[in-house]
């Protein structure tokens, strides 16, 4: 039996631009506590409370089904939180008006203390009423999803004082400086304002959630010059990593129930997966391998603390953002996808639940698989300690964006990087134009298989986990493999020589080939063959020629030493 009620769906838009304004790593991760409270903090405990609705008495995590269906006397239901959105049931009044009119009244309150509490932040709504019977529920809520794409495409709110050109500018953030910072006596934006003061709490929470393996003993950076950067090696990681296909599993729930527990899977995986990435941080923290590429001295707070080279900016759902010293960027990002990986996100039900119904959807032979763990995709941009922040997440974002594109079809983890050289600001497709096109082919390899996607439906034998090789090599673990082997057995000046010689025609890599036995013998061993030619740097990967040795040489400088070095 159909049972309409109101609902409100919300979404946060441009949060990366919000929390990447500028780079103070302070604001950056202000802004991001921000933007995670609107919902549980704002909306949940300020909001609705205002109104006097009956809620349930049992948290929307815990409740089994949705509560405003068994009960008629529940007026106001919190579905579910997460991926940005948050879905909201009324039911107060017998008419369908009344409560699209209170629905409008709730959002409109909530927007006004966005303004007022996180300036500059632009949310998005969905009204409408819902059919919230089990039959009905999925395409109704589907349509309530339509309905928001469909006003982020139209409404474009304004959250900003204009900048008329006589106003005064906030040199932090470029927008009009509206408020007074007492601190460092100078007019500042709200919005840079709010976020600074959001930062202490931000910490706090933090704190709050991995303490019990800080022990008091170690903390996170609030500068990135604090961050561990060796002198002379200004360069920092910026990580960016997001879950794969995680839309169509969604969108595969049969009910709202089932979309509840795997929104809170997500959000245990991910913290699960970032805590152990945490504790391997401090386990090797007083490694050789850690004194000798990181400098130790400005990781030590003036409290005495030690500082953690990490420090995370968004942990929401399945986007995670933090930011690290060049050299551990990807194996810190390595790391965590590892163990992310390594824990169940769809039970055996679930699974073949959803790789049946895509697999019917899809006419064509190249159906999508997906995996029973969660997998992801990283992208780490290695940028200048000074480069715009902003810039080098768009670019950690659309080396994400590459990784994810390899993984689509099979649902594999996988990572891509890039270095940035200077303070030029290219976009991803302007820097492999520039920096990776060579006469003989392309001269970055990646994206890299951190996991190969081997349920059942995979053959087995593309795997390359269980420390499998696969014919292409595409695995991070082979292109540190050939780092190490270039790093411990060519002399450096003949690695410079073959970063440039593969910049250049084939008649040059030959006759550096004639003169350098140490390389040979590397692509002995890489390309399992006697016959050593130039042509063995190159391989064919995605429809194009391609070399592995140049990512090989390029992060020699921005990866830890061997621990046995």
């Amino acid at each position: 039996m159909a049972k309409k009620v109101g609902a409100i769906l919300l979404d946060t838009r441009s949060i990366q631009k919000y929390v990447f304004s500028c780079n103070k790593l302070k604001t950056n991760v202000g802004a991001s506590y921000l933007v995670d409270g609107i919902f549980n903090d704002l909306m949940q405990n300020i909001i609705l409370p205002k109104y006097n609705l009956k809620m349930p008495d049992i948290s929307w995590k815990k409740s089994d089904g949705i509560q405003i269906v068994k009960d008629d006397t529940i007026e106001a239901e919190i579905v579910y939180i997460g991926g940005g959105n948050m879905l909201i049931l009324i039911n107060k009044f017998p008419e369908e008006d009344d409560n699209l009119k209170l629905c409008r009244d709730i959002v409109s309150s909530w927007s006004l203390e966005i303004l007022k509490k996180a300036p500059g932040l632009k949310t998005g709504a969905a009204i409408g009423m819902m059919d919230v019977s089990e039959d009905a529920f999925k395409n109704s809520l589907d349509d309530m999803y339509v309905q928001l794409k469909q006003n982020q495409n139209t409404v474009l709110p304004q959250v900003d004082l204009p900048y008329t050109g006589l106003t005064l500018e906030c040199d932090i953030s470029g927008k009009t400086a509206d408020t007074f910072d007492w601190v460092d006596k100078k007019w500042i934006a709200k919005e840079v304002k709010a976020k600074t003061e959001a930062y202490k709490y931000a910490s706090e929470k933090v704190r709050y959630e991995y303490g019990d393996i800080l022990n008091n003993e170690y903390d996170f950076a609030s500068e990135l010059e604090k961050i561990g950067c060796k002198e002379g090696e200004s360069y920092i990681s910026v990580i960016h990593i997001d879950g794969n296909n995680m839309g169509v599993k969604f969108s595969k729930c049969k009910d709202s129930q089932e979309r509840k527990k795997l929104s809170l899977t997500v959000v245990k995986i991910v913290q699960n997966a970032f805590r152990e990435l945490i504790q391997s941080i401090i386990d090797e923290y007083d490694s050789k391998a850690y004194d000798e590429a990181l400098d130790k001295r400005d990781l030590i707070d003036d409290k005495g603390k030690k500082l953690l080279p990490i420090r995370p900016i968004i942990i929401g759902g399945d986007d995670i953002t933090f930011v690290c010293p060049a050299r551990v960027g990807i194996e810190y990002a390595k790391r965590f996808i590892e163990a992310v990986n390594k824990q169940d996100f769809l039970n055996d039900e679930q699974y073949k639940r959803m790789s049946k119904e895509i697999k019917e959807e899809k006419k064509d032979n190249e159906s999508m698989k997906i995996s029973k763990a969660m997998s992801c995709c990283g992208g780490v941009a290695i940028v200048p300690l000074k480069y715009p922040f902003f810039r080098a997440y768009q670019l950690a974002e659309h080396l994400c964006g590459s990784a994810k594109t390899k993984s689509r079809q099979d649902d594999s983890s996988l990572i891509d990087f890039a270095i940035l050289y200077g303070e030029m600001t290219p976009s991803l497709e302007q820097l492999c134009r520039y920096q990776y096109v060579a006469p003989e082919g392309y001269l970055h390899y990646g994206p890299y298989y951190i996991k190969k996607n081997n349920d059942e439906d995979i053959d087995a034998k593309n795997s390359i986990n269980n420390d499998e090789d696969i014919a292409d090599k595409s695995s991070i673990k082979d292109l540190l493999s050939l780092k190490d082997k270039l790093k411990a057995r060519v002399a450096s000046n003949k690695i410079k020589e073959l970063r440039d010689v593969l910049t250049r025609d084939l008649h040059a890599q030959i006759r550096f080939l004639e003169n350098c036995e140490s390389v040979r013998d590397i692509i002995k061993e890489e390309s399992n063959t006697k016959d050593i030619e130039a042509k063995a740097f190159w391989q064919k990967k995605d429809k194009e020629v391609k070399t592995r040795y140049v990512d090989a040489i390029e992060i020699i400088d921005f990866t830890l030493p061997n621990k046995e070095d």
